[in-house]
């Protein structure tokens, strides 16, 4: 193969792969479990300058869609809450007390842990049915947009490709064209799969979502139902007692 076929295809390559990792950065942006890469948008401004996350803050991952964000200096825990916030207005903001306890625990343990280190929680919301709906529609345009993207870059190198081996011989155009297919099948195959993980991701928490419903009205349905029947004994007994 020519080496001018050779750097198309790698060209080629490239770019389709650079879009299909942008398609999965930006799923990881509709927040449903904590993954790490999401908050390389995150930029922190101190003492006038522009720093990355991971300058400030060390990251830790307390429940699957929690990130624990441990400020490297005190002085850097609002700046990190308003930076997440830019960034991610969408995650529920909490800062903490580094033993876990509520910020907002009381006014005596307010007072008592005023000196204390905190580090700051962030949350993903809960997939209800309008995020379940927001979520997968989210995602069917991301998926378009981009594999829109691949396909043009596809088609545009399959012509430079083209243009290149005008002279040459048939089962070397084939050679080519048969290697820019299988590059491009790779990518689409790769696409699918992050497209699939992540309404995956979606549905399983808004299942999560609706049983934790269930579970909530069921249970307020039987303390219901054992307030009546208490009332009931009462009246009863009311009752009984009006009768003699």
């Amino acid at each position: 193969m020519r080496q001018t076929v050779f750097s198309l295809l790698r060209e080629a390559q490239q770019k389709m792969s650079a879009y299909a990792v942008y398609m999965n950065y930006q799923f990881m942006h509709f927040g449903v479990i904590a993954e790490p890469a999401a908050l390389l948008s995150v930029e922190v401004e101190v003492g006038g300058n522009r720093l990355n996350l991971e300058d400030v803050a060390d990251v830790a991952i307390p429940e699957e869609n929690q990130f624990a964000l441990i400020p490297k200096e005190q002085d850097y825990l609002f700046a990190i809450c308003k930076s997440v916030v830019t960034a991610h207005p969408d995650y529920k903001i909490e800062q903490k007390s580094m033993n876990e306890r509520e910020e907002d625990a009381g006014d005596e343990a307010e007072e008592k842990d005023s000196d204390e280190d905190k580090y700051v929680l962030c949350t993903m919301p809960e997939v209800n049915g309008d995020r379940h709906d927001a979520g997968m529609n989210y995602v069917k345009v991301i998926y378009e947009e981009m594999m829109a993207k691949i396909d043009k870059a596809n088609l545009a190198y399959g012509a430079k490709i083209t243009k290149e081996l005008m002279t040459a011989k048939p089962e070397e155009i084939d050679e080519a064209k048969e290697e820019l297919q299988k590059q491009y099948d790779q990518i689409k195959d790769l696409c699918k799969s992050y497209r699939e993980n992540k309404e995956k991701q979606i549905e399983d928490a808004y299942q999560e979502y609706l049983k934790k419903k269930a579970e909530i009205e069921q249970a307020e349905k039987e303390r219901q139902a054992a307030h009546n029947e208490e009332k009931g004994s009462k009246l009863n007994l009311n009752q009984l007692k009006t009768d003699e």
